[in-house]
């Protein structure tokens, strides 16, 4: 497995360094993208709680001028937390979260690909540190293209560079809840809907 995830950094690096000599004098636009502002304030009835950043997340997007989103939204185990992370131009803030959550001392138990009941896919993940579990979705999206793939999230973004000759606002976008909790993965899947409603 870790071969082929290889063998798909190699080939994306190789496509970009030759679409970066291609376009170098090439005028790239700034197009419309997907902004954190469209990110819902409530999820059902329960309002959104905005938490703080540590120095190390304001840091890291600084010389881009991203922006990191952090909420909660409900209490106890009817919880559901939301981190987004908002780039024009450096995919290094939009890493997997897969590193920051081993980074900060998850232990990862499953990963993959999972298909909503609405037809979309996420990519969901369980993983637990001490006695807390959660299940985790996470997605990219440009407001056009919606995917669960780090590499096709690059793609798209390489490509609409290549043939539109423009730049888009990404996001990646993650939200988790306890892991066995009643209505926990149907509140995730809510969350997806409102997300993708408001692209």
């Amino acid at each position: 497995m870790a071969r082929k995830i290889q063998l798909r950094l190699i080939i994306v690096l190789l496509t970009a360094l030759a679409l970066r000599l291609a376009l170098t004098a090439r005028e790239v636009r700034v197009a419309p993208g997907y902004t954190l502002e469209r990110i819902p304030a409530r999820l059902g009835a329960q309002p959104a709680v905005d938490l703080p950043l540590s120095p190390f997340e304001m840091e890291l997007l600084a010389p881009e001028g991203g922006q990191i989103l952090q909420r909660r939204y409900g209490e106890g185990s009817n919880v559901v937390w939301l981190a987004a992370v908002q780039s024009k131009h450096d995919w290094r803030v939009q890493h997997p979260p897969q590193i920051c959550y081993t980074a900060q001392g998850w232990r990862i138990e499953e990963d993959g690909p999972h298909l909503l009941p609405s037809g979309d896919r996420v990519q969901r993940m369980v993983v637990q540190r001490g006695d807390a579990r959660r299940v985790v979705y996470y997605l990219y999206t440009d407001g056009r293209h919606w995917t669960a793939s780090y590499f096709r999230r690059i793609y798209h973004a390489l490509l609409d560079r290549a043939l539109r000759a423009q730049v888009s606002t990404w996001a990646l976008i993650q939200f988790s809840t306890p892991l066995n909790v009643a209505g926990g993965e149907a509140r995730l899947a809510a969350m997806y809907a409102e997300l993708k409603k408001r692209s």
